[in-house]
Order: structure tokens, then C-alpha cells, then sequence
């Protein structure tokens, strides 16, 4: 294969973890806007809204392919290097934010937060401890321990004969133990960490299974693996779909988020290889407006976290500032991404010109 053949094949898979992670993010920003302003929607938007709900699984599934992709052409002693202090970063952002808004900010005139504080405290212990809920970046913790979790993944994928059915082993494994075990019912302390009891809304024990799989589908070829991704998801999603229909149970996939359950895994892993198609072919069509919205969902995927960080503390700032006027988060964090743009319009630029190159191709 020739190097520009190499290089535009690079591109174009960069391409498609960046569509998904931009939905991803737009996602999720879409229901914590619903969620926190409070605001009244129609049943037809309650769907929407559900439906979307999978952009969570999307959020840690590209985690674990961006993973793969950004360092396997690295060390392992540096990727691990890098991996540790990114995730010691990531602690001490939570710590940070979660310190600051609680010397800040006064909860005893802000009932607002009261929903949100999962057991009814927000302390400095609690802080310590991973146990408030009323810092809605939670799901930092869990994204620090998979960025350190990450070498083991890497190691497996270096340093053994047979890197992908190891990976895969150890994702059987760790699917197992969660869901065919009582290993999660332990009283032990590390155990209780893992599986969140009273701690995070985003247990790693839970959580590591759609980021390694990430990993797995990125170790195979990301884009190249979206036919048997959807196959072998949709299989799982039916397969679940019938036995909850025999019970009578609900069907609704987001039913299932907490605690993270393999239907919901599924689905959402099943939604992603829809995605992938999709974005496909729009990647081929010859219209101005979706280039540019393709170009703006690369934009936004290439900056996810932060993106994510910035927003929620966009949403608290209004809520502090203005409340009980929640809903002004409807204005403050539209615009906010207004400004991104603006300040990120050369950038912004650059990727339209590749995304026309690319649907002209």
C-alpha cells in the first residue's frame, strides 16, 4: 500500500471516531439541558430524548478506540506514562471543581441542587470520597481509573502472542464476573468501590466493559469492523429485546443505564454501527450545509472532554448566579458553543475544506 494510500486511510478512521464522539457529546449535552433546566418536553421529545440516552455508551466506547488509536504507535513505558498523568489530572480537575463549588456556592439558598444530591450531603468527606452526586462530573472518576487502566489493555496488546483474543478474553472474563457472579454483592471495600455502592454513578467495574470493547472493535480496523459490530450487536439487543418482552419487562434500553446493564450496552454499541453507516454516507453527499455539519461534529468530537468539562461548568455558573431561572442554561450553554466556534473559526475552516475533499473523493 502506497503512503498517501496509508495516510488517507488514517484520516478517514480518524474521521468516523470524531462523527461519533461529536454525537456523543451533542447528545448528552441535549438531555443535561433538558434535565437541569427543568423544562417541560412532549412525549414525542421524552423519546428523543431517551433515545439519545445512548450517547453515554458512545462517550466510553470511543474513549477505548481513541485509546488504541492514539498510542499504539507509542511505548509502552510512555504510553503509561502519559495515560497515568492524564488520569492523575483528571482526579485533580474533580477534585478542584468539586472544592471550589463547595466553598462557593450556597446550597442552603439553591434547593435547585437538592434533586441532584444522590444521598443528601455534599461534604468535604463526600468530596474525598467519590460519594457526592451534586458535582455532576462524576463521571471523571471513572474516565481517570480507565486512563490508568489503560496500560494493561496496551500490554496485553504489545507484549502478547495473541493481543485480540486476549483482549477479548478479558473482556468475557470481565462480563462474566459482572453479570454471572456475586462477586459484585461482596461487602468488601474495593469491591463496594468498584460496583459503586453509594460512590460514583459510573462504576469502573461496569463501565471498563464498553471501554475495552472500544479497544477491541479500534484493534480490528474501527470503521472496517461496523458489519459485524452491527450484526453481533443487534443479536444481543434481540436476543435481550424478546426474553424482557416475555417478562413483560420494559423494552426501553435507557430502562437499563443504572446500574449499566448489557442490554443497554448493546444497544448502544448497535446504535453506534448505525451511526457509522450513516455517517458514511453523508461523508459522500454533495451538499454544502452537511459538510458543514459534518465538519462541526469533527470539531467538536476532536475536543470531547473538555468540551464536556466546559459545559457543565457553564450550566453550574448559570445555576448559581441566576437561579431558581434554571432555564437560562437553555440560552448560556447554546451560546457558549456559539463562542467556540467563533474563537475555533480557522480551525473550523480547515476541517471543512478536508471534510469537502473527502465527499469529493
Amino acid at each position: 500500500m502506497s503512503t498517501n494510500v496509508a495516510q488517507a486511510n488514517v484520516r478517514k478512521f480518524n474521521f468516523h471516531v470524531s462523527y461519533l464522539n461529536g454525537f456523543a457529546l451533542i447528545s448528552i449535552i441535549f438531555i443535561h439541558l433538558i434535565d437541569w433546566s427543568n423544562l417541560s418536553i412532549s412525549p414525542s421529545a421524552q423519546i428523543i430524548k431517551d433515545f439519545l440516552r445512548a450517547g453515554v455508551i458512545l462517550f466510553v466506547f470511543v474513549a477505548g478506540a481513541v485509546t488504541f488509536m492514539a498510542y499504539e504507535g507509542r511505548t509502552l513505558i510512555e504510553s503509561t506514562k502519559r495515560l497515568l498523568r492524564r488520569g492523575i489530572e483528571t482526579l485533580f480537575f474533580y477534585y478542584l471543581y468539586s472544592l471550589i463549588k463547595l466553598f462557593i456556592f450556597n446550597f442552603s439558598t439553591q434547593p435547585f441542587y437538592e434533586q441532584f444530591i444522590g444521598i443528601g450531603k455534599f461534604s468535604f468527606l463526600d468530596i474525598l470520597k467519590f460519594r457526592s452526586f451534586s458535582v455532576p462530573i462524576t463521571i471523571l472518576i471513572t474516565f481517570a481509573f480507565l486512563f490508568m487502566f489503560s496500560p494493561v489493555l496496551l500490554y496485553i496488546h504489545k507484549k502478547t502472542k495473541s493481543p485480540i483474543r486476549n483482549i477479548a478474553l478479558l473482556i468475557a472474563g470481565l462480563l462474566g464476573i459482572n453479570y454471572l457472579t456475586s462477586i459484585p454483592s461482596l461487602n468488601n471495600p474495593i469491591i463496594k468501590f468498584l460496583y459503586s455502592d453509594g460512590f460514583v454513578l459510573f462504576p469502573l467495574a461496569l463501565w471498563i466493559v464498553p471501554f475495552a470493547l472500544g479497544f477491541f472493535v479500534a484493534q480490528n480496523g474501527f470503521e472496517k469492523q461496523k458489519k459485524k459490530v452491527l450484526i453481533v450487536s443487534g443479536l444481543i439487543t434481540f436476543f435481550y429485546g424478546v426474553i424482557y418482552f416475555v417478562q413483560q419487562k420494559s423494552l426501553l434500553p435507557y430502562d437499563y443505564e443504572f446500574p449499566l446493564s448489557l442490554y443497554f450496552i448493546s444497544s448502544g454499541i448497535f446504535f453506534a454501527s448505525l451511526l457509522l453507516y450513516l455517517f458514511w454516507y453523508l461523508e459522500h453527499v454533495h451538499k454544502t450545509w452537511i459538510m458543514k455539519i459534518m465538519a462541526g461534529l469533527r470539531l467538536l468530537g476532536d475536543n470531547t472532554l473538555n468540551l464536556y468539562l466546559f459545559h457543565w461548568i457553564v450550566i453550574d455558573c448559570t445555576i448559581w448566579m441566576f437561579s431558581p431561572h434554571t432555564d437560562l442554561i437553555l440560552v448560556s450553554v447554546p451560546l457558549f458553543f456559539v463562542l467556540y466556534f467563533i474563537f475555533n473559526r480557522e480551525k473550523y475552516a480547515k476541517y471543512y475544506i478536508s471534510q469537502k475533499g473527502l465527499s469529493t473523493s
